[in-house]
């Protein structure tokens, strides 16, 4: 995808591939990043503020590891839930948790997850094909 312009507030590509352990910062805010690794690894978030947005979608299945997505810190502070289209019930969800798991050998190619900061929390929503193939908690 090309860059937008500047007046839209973009300084780097929207769309990204993330292939090692990585920390963002509020510069990747809107970023969409393509988890694509054949060894899988975490993502930090940065402090919650409000506005930010991160959307991460499954390029790659992760099979011998599990993707993560951990607080700064290790704050208890994401709320929401994914949705699993072969659950009995929709999914699971967590009103303080620290980390978001794309579990291996479960989560699959196109599997995603949004969070957004209102400055104090992070607020998460995604879909997955297979039960638990994205879960939520605290480690």
């Amino acid at each position: 995808m090309a860059k937008l312009g500047a007046s839209a507030g973009w300084h780097e590509n929207y769309c990204q591939d993330l292939t090692a352990a990585s920390t963002l910062s509020g510069s990747d805010n809107g970023k969409v990043f393509f988890l694509n690794s054949a060894t899988e690894f975490a993502t930090t978030l940065p402090a919650p503020s409000a506005g930010l947005s991160y959307t991460f979608i499954v390029k790659a299945a992760p099979s011998g590891a599990n993707y993560t997505i951990v607080t700064n810190g290790g704050a208890d502070i994401i709320i929401g839930m994914v949705t699993c289209a072969t659950a009995d019930d929709l999914g699971q969800y967590d009103n303080n948790a620290d980390v978001v798991t794309f579990v291996a050998s479960a989560a699959l190619v196109g599997d995603w997850v949004k969070l957004v900061s209102d400055g104090t929390s992070w607020y998460l929503s995604g879909a997955c094909f297979v039960a638990e193939g994205i879960t939520s908690g605290t480690t």
